[in-house]
Order: structure tokens, then C-alpha cells, then sequence
């Protein structure tokens, strides 16, 4: 198996902070909250308006960020992908 192989057979994590069409939150974090890989959905205040918390493998979790990305009323969405690393 080569490396794109190994790191796909682990489960992974991934934020995705997307903006959102105002006055849509509320049906959107309903829709999400339906959605494979999808751990968690909080609506929160700033530059965004909701975090996605995703969890799978790496094919599934970009899956799922496709399909997010055509849902109506996306304005923005910016991934971040969680390594692990080990801090000594």
C-alpha cells in the first residue's frame, strides 16, 4: 500500500468553517446536521458563520465537503485538516 493508501485507511478529522447567505442558517445547519461524517455543527459569531466538525477518511471527509459546497446559500467554506503529530 503505498502512502496515499496508508494515510486514507486512517480516521481523520477536519474543521470546515464555511460563510453563509444571511437569514439561511438555521434550514443549512439542518441540512448539515443530516450529512455523513459530520460530527458537529456550531453556529457561531465572526468572520464565519458556522464550524463543521468533520471525521472519516480523508476520500470520505472531501466527499462530503463537495457535497457541501453545492448547497444553496454557501457563500465561502475554508477546510481545515487535522494531522497527527506528536509534539515533543
Amino acid at each position: 500500500m503505498g502512502m496515499a493508501g496508508a494515510l486514507a485507511a486512517f480516521k481523520k478529522r477536519a474543521y470546515l468553517l464555511i460563510e453563509v447567505d444571511p437569514g439561511n442558517e438555521a434550514s443549512l445547519i439542518r441540512q448539515l446536521e443530516k450529512m455523513e461524517n459530520i460530527t458537529n455543527v456550531d453556529f457561531v459569531h465572526g468572520e464565519h458563520d458556522m464550524v463543521c466538525v468533520l471525521e472519516g477518511k480523508y476520500q470520505d471527509i472531501d466527499k462530503t465537503i463537495v457535497e457541501i459546497r453545492k448547497l444553496p446559500h454557501i457563500r465561502k467554506t475554508t477546510t481545515l485538516t487535522a494531522f497527527d503529530t506528536h509534539l515533543e
